[in-house]
């Protein structure tokens, strides 16, 4: 018997477009399909809430609430029963109103509690459609791609990324409100904590990219081998310098800049100014000048190394993958769900293609396939 994480049952209640929803997956792969607009990523997002303040879409909890809600709010909930190192443990999030203002309210094994961090007790990694075009973003959605890596399998990384984000917002409050000749002592403190913390931050991506690169293998003559770097001037200076050089660095610029930022209402010097560069590693050429078709199947190769990680740890916690096949052809597909199967990760799928579903038949031992669509007529005519 796997000793690995499993979700035994998830209750939705008054959850977005969900009046009601019940999942006992039978087996490790959970294929969720249905026609757009049916609520399939509401499941996973739901899911997410567990390992994040406000879920993979960054959501407000009114927008959680079902807009055909009549009554309470207390009637809104998400449950999971989990097995975790054969320990069957209850999680629950409600919502409740007090004096106007919506809060969530978190319960272990049925015991209310204001406490509790489910992020101790479940890890999850998920994968979403913008994944599949970071290299044509921002820097920051490839930064949190990395940092969601890491978090899954480092539960202190996700700590202290938490951590150094409340001090930053912190400082650039004081910095904002011209409150810096009163704060000033109290200024120091944070800024040496903000340093302190985005030290240990860029120090574990660096290690962790190491990590990654090293376990790129060839797989299919499409995935390319890949080098990754991180282009932050901390990140420069811990390649050569030590690690206490680089806080006092840290510390002594966002001292100096104090002015600049209250002015532009931003930190321009941290650990946050990282950018994620991958190049292939045989013709030195950058990730965001392949073709979109390309890109695609360099997040897939790095997803992939990451897995390996993942094997060589024996990581236990939970996939989402959202929508990911719409733009793999069969034969990623074969390889993904054979990998999943390898690691024996629960995996949580949406968006199964109509095209798929005969390539899919040899994958029925493996998969428990849920049509939303069948659910919500079970559920209309109380059969379920």
């Amino acid at each position: 018997m796997s000793n690995k994480l499993r979700i035994k049952c998830l209750k939705l209640n008054n959850y977005r477009n969900h009046k009601f929803l019940k999942v006992e997956p039978e087996k490790d792969i959970i294929m969720i399909s249905g026609k757009n607009g049916s609520g399939k990523t509401n499941i996973l997002e739901a899911i997410s809430l567990f390992d994040s303040n406000s879920g993979f879409r960054n959501s407000g909890l009114k927008d959680l609430i079902s807009t055909d809600l009549i009554g309470p709010t207390e009637l809104f909930g998400v449950n999971l029963s989990i097995k975790k190192e054969n320990e069957l443990i209850d999680l629950g999030l409600g919502i409740e109103t007090k004096d106007s203002t919506l809060k969530k309210v978190s319960s272990l094994n049925k015991k209310k509690s204001k406490t509790v961090n489910f992020r101790n007790l479940i890890s999850i990694f998920w994968v979403l459609p913008e994944m599949s075009h970071m290299f044509q973003g921002g820097a920051e959605l490839r930064r949190n791609f990395l940092d969601l890596m890491i978090s899954s399998i480092n539960k202190s990384y996700k700590k202290t990324l938490s951590e150094y984000k409340k001090y930053k917002s912190e400082r650039l409050q004081i910095l904002k409100k011209n409150y810096v000749l009163k704060n000033e002592d109290w200024l120091d403190v944070i800024e040496r904590k903000m340093s302190e913390k985005g030290i240990i931050l860029c120090d574990a991506r660096r290690v962790f990219l190491n990590e990654l690169n090293k376990s790129f293998r060839k797989i299919d003559d499409q995935i390319p081998f890949l080098i990754l770097k991180l282009n932050g001037k901390i990140d420069l200076i811990l390649e050569t310098k030590t690690a206490i050089y680089a806080e006092e660095i840290l510390f002594n610029t966002l001292k100096m800049n104090r002015s600049k930022d209250a002015l532009t209402g931003r930190t321009n010097f941290s650990a946050d100014k990282s950018d994620l560069l991958v190049f292939e590693k045989n013709s030195n050429k950058q990730a965001n000048l392949f073709s979109t078709g390309e890109q695609k199947i360099i997040v897939i190769s790095i997803i992939f190394a990451y897995l390996e990680i993942l094997e060589k740890k024996e990581t236990k916690l939970l996939f989402l993958l959202d929508d990911i096949f719409s733009y793999l052809d069969l034969r990623f597909i074969n390889k993904i769900i054979n990998k999943l199967k390898e690691l024996e990760l629960q995996t949580w799928i949406t968006d199964v293609r109509a095209d798929l579903e005969n390539e899919l038949e040899k994958f029925n031992s493996l998969t428990h396939n849920i049509n939303i669509d069948d659910y919500r007529f079970k559920v209309i005519n109380n059969q379920l």
